[in-house]
């Protein structure tokens, strides 16, 4: 696997303890012992946006908790075609511990940060704390019904209510990726994704893309501060145009509603 990307020393449980993630996603799972354990192999690593983190068919060799940024998950076809199939935000977990080759690519969408665990000292790991087992377990779980509910969104929403949806995902996943507190009914944030993979994503054109989102703005549901930088000022109003769930799902094991409904 080649990852071109910054690396620094090993960091110690007193800089765990101070890290956004510490109390999220899998860091949480753990004890101060274990966390440890866990502090005593990793890697801290940064990935500048639109590098690759690991491609498709390379072999797994160390895995991530995502500290900062967004990553893209790609898989290209047969034919080479390129398609976007996942977005991995803070502080989720990258990589499959069973498999021993990625299946799909992972690439910077902005300037990420992350936690790398090499695969043998984690796995040796995951047979000494049933708690981290489990919180993967869990996660895994989560994440396939996630995909079965967008798989249904693709298939069944209309190109609005698709471009809407993906809104407010992105906004539900950047809220928690950035602790900001679940009651505030509003949003701002990034695309990770240019228009073009956008429409990629969500099975679109390019052309119909951009109408909904100017169809959104126009209808005051969004504000765009700049191409990429979009305000949601009512979420619940999103979530409605959306025909979602305002709080929707969260990947890092709260207890919440489910994340979208369906006609």
């Amino acid at each position: 696997m080649m990852i071109h990307t910054a690396e620094r020393p090993q960091f110690n449980p007193g800089r765990c303890e101070a890290c956004f993630i510490r109390h999220r996603g899998i860091c949480a799972a753990l004890s101060a012992e274990q966390l440890e354990r866990l502090s005593s192999i990793a890697r801290r690593r940064t990935v500048p946006a639109n590098q690759h983190i690991f491609r498709d068919g390379d072999e797994a060799i160390s895995f991530a908790a995502i500290v900062s940024g967004v990553v893209k998950l790609i898989k290209t076809t047969a034919g080479g075609e390129r398609h976007i199939i996942g977005l991995v935000y803070a502080p989720e977990f990258l990589g499959h511990t069973f498999a021993e080759q990625h299946r799909f690519s992972a690439a910077a969408a902005t300037d990420v940060d992350m936690c790398m665990f090499p695969r043998a000292s984690f796995n040796r790991l995951l047979g000494e704390f049933p708690e981290l087992e489990r919180w993967l377990f869990e996660f895994t779980v989560r994440e396939l019904d996630i995909s079965r509910d967008w798989t249904l969104m693709l298939g069944r929403k209309s190109s609005y209510e698709r471009v809407a949806s993906l809104l407010l995902i992105i906004a539900q996943r950047a809220r928690n990726a950035g602790c900001q507190p679940l009651s505030d009914n509003s949003a701002q944030f990034e695309l990770p994704l240019t228009r073009s993979e956008l429409a990629d994503y969500l099975g679109l054109t390019l052309e119909t893309v951009s109408r909904k989102i100017s169809g959104l703005k126009r209808k005051g549901v969004i504000e765009l501060r700049t191409t990429r930088k979009i305000v949601v000022p009512d979420i619940e109003l999103l979530a409605e145009i959306a025909n979602m769930d305002p709080i929707g799902e969260d990947f890092v094991g709260r207890s919440r509603p489910v994340a979208a409904h369906h006609n």
